[in-house]
């Protein structure tokens, strides 16, 4: 119980002694916990309530043990030792509080069983909730049944808004033409706050009842507030709310509304058994809230996995196919990226007989931020490369038409975009800020083609163009940072020298796709399961 639980938190706080109670019902076995001044004393005393010599269990364990008659049942109270007069008295004037408080339960319960009509309610409200994921549509016919069962003439169904720290009325009965205003959650004196923030419920009647709510009470009538929350499985105090204890420790839970009901026929108060029927409607109300707001973020869920998907799709088909290239050239390539989208990527273009031009780029970030400037550099890049015989021409094509976008987002591109000239026999290439392209020859040696300018978006700084000789049988690789950079549940990086030690393995006509998959298995061997921190692109051309 609630009420007794927040009596041992309060003894606790007041004698620094931990204390809990359990009790066997009639017809069962296994002992039930009545309360606890804390969890992890609930769960110490447990084995002592099953024990089959209390007393022996207690002393054994340095606790004090107490035979406690509770209502319908009789119980053990287990608390900690200790030789303070005050604290003894204190627990002398607890315990017969408890008794009231478990007669009083188990009374309601006998009352409960016994009135039809409100197990009837109980049953239509739980195939109502059922019927619909959406509470906010049935709201007025819960109050309806609710408060026809219980004599209320006027009630309200306040849900929890946490943005704005108010109960909001979503449904009322009873109020004519009165506005129901939204009720903060540092009104203290109210009844909806009372019984939110103890996560039961609360009734009040006379002047208490029209101070606390004028609207529902009108001048005094009975008042009753009961919490909706998740159900608990935990012991002791619930409730965000709840009590402190000595230790600071709580149990929270998270109050989804409060239903208010008043203008009760007769000005008769709410009884027990009307406040047990009320809480268990909102126990129905509050797992049918849960289950809801579940079946909504699965939903959610859902539907984003399936935008990422197709946003997946759809940018991977922006990407050339490595086989526009031919029958001039071969290549390969492959983007994999941290998220569902990344800001990887790359470009093919068969120029003319002689000349292939390849281009990689990788946009700062990754995730969809990255991939807008992706998909805007991709295309920059795909028409100016066309029109542009010179690399370097095309690189600070695509720096202009992109220098807004990289202005206002501040993000970065490296890009190197390069040309095979097999006529010419040489690479012409442009290298602005990206770091892991290479070009190797047929005997495994390794060439870098360095940057000569900083990544676009940095600077307008003129790109200069670079030239190297093509030989037979030399290819071209690009990688991307997310490559080389790799790491493995050690958080050891793959490094540069590692990927390049494999590229110069590979001295037996390998074909582009034969190295794609070498480096990527490299790249999977070390990640293991670990998740990738940044997009990873290899690209590989050659001309046979």
């Amino acid at each position: 119980m609630t009420e007794v639980a927040a009596l041992l938190a309060a003894f606790l706080e007041a004698t620094g002694r931990e204390a809990a109670i359990w009790e066997r019902r009639e017809g069962t076995v296994a002992p039930s916990l009545l309360g606890a001044s804390s969890g992890a004393f609930a769960a110490r005393t447990e084995a002592g309530a099953t024990a089959w010599d209390v007393a022996t269990w207690a002393r054994t364990h340095a606790l004090h043990a107490q035979l406690v008659t509770t209502g319908d049942s009789v119980g053990w109270l287990f608390v900690q030792p200790g030789h303070a007069a005050d604290a003894d008295r204190l627990l002398g004037r607890l315990l017969p509080v408890v008794r009231k408080l478990t007669r009083e339960r188990d009374g309601a319960t006998r009352e409960l069983v016994e009135r039809y009509e409100e197990i009837n309610l109980l049953y239509a409200i739980g195939e109502l909730l059922g019927s619909s994921t959406s509470v906010e549509e049935i709201a007025e016919t819960l109050l309806i049944e609710l408060a026809a069962t219980v004599g209320a003439k006027r009630a309200v169904f306040l849900q929890t808004n946490r943005a704005q720290n108010v109960l909001v009325p979503i449904a009322s009965l009873g109020l004519g033409e009165l506005a129901y205003d939204p009720v903060p959650f540092d009104h203290g004196e109210h009844i909806a706050v009372r019984a939110f923030r103890s996560g039961s419920a609360c009734a009040d009647d006379g002047l208490a009842a029209a101070a606390s709510d004028a609207i529902l009470s009108g001048r005094g009538a009975p008042l009753l507030a009961v919490a909706i929350t998740r159900p608990s499985s935990g012991a002791g105090i619930t409730g965000t709310f709840a009590i402190p204890t000595r230790r600071g420790l709580e149990q929270p839970v998270v109050p989804l509304g409060v239903l208010v009901l008043g203008g009760r026929d007769g000005g008769q108060p709410f009884t027990a058994g009307d406040r047990k029927l009320a809480m268990a409607v909102s126990t129905q109300i509050g797992t049918a809230m849960h289950n809801a707001s579940l079946v909504r973020a699965a939903m959610d869920r859902q539907q984003m996995l399936r935008e990422m998907q197709l946003a997946n799709e759809l940018q991977l088909k922006l990407l050339p196919n490595p086989r526009v290239v031919q029958p001039e050239a071969r290549a390969a390539a492959r983007v994999v990226p941290a998220e569902s989208v990344g800001g990887d990527f790359f470009l093919l273009a068969r120029l003319d007989r002689d000349r292939t031009g390849v281009l990689i780029g990788d946009v700062s970030g990754h995730g969809y931020p990255s991939a807008l400037i992706m998909a805007l550099a991709l295309s920059a890049a795909g028409i100016h490369v066309q029109s542009a015989y010179d690399p370097s021409i095309a690189v600070e094509a695509v720096q202009r038409s992109l220098k807004d976008e990289l202005e206002s987002t501040e993000m970065s591109i490296s890009m190197c975009y390069a040309v095979i000239d097999a006529r010419a026999g040489e690479v012409r290439y442009a290298n602005a800020g990206h770091p892991h392209v290479f070009a190797l020859t047929a005997d495994g040696q390794v060439t870098r083609l360095a940057a000569v300018a900083p990544p676009l978006g940095w600077c307008e700084d003129t790109i200069e163009e670079s030239v190297m000789t093509w030989k037979p049988g030399s290819r071209l690789v690009f990688l991307t940072d997310g490559v080389v950079d790799a790491r493995n549940a050690a958080d050891d990086r793959l490094t540069e020298d590692a990927v390049l030690r494999t590229l110069g393995g590979m001295r037996h006509g390998e074909t582009p796709d034969d190295i794609l998959e070498a480096v990527f298995a490299q790249l999977n061997s070390h990640v293991g399961r670990t998740a990738l921190r940044d997009d990873c692109t290899v690209v590989v051309v050659d001309r046979p």
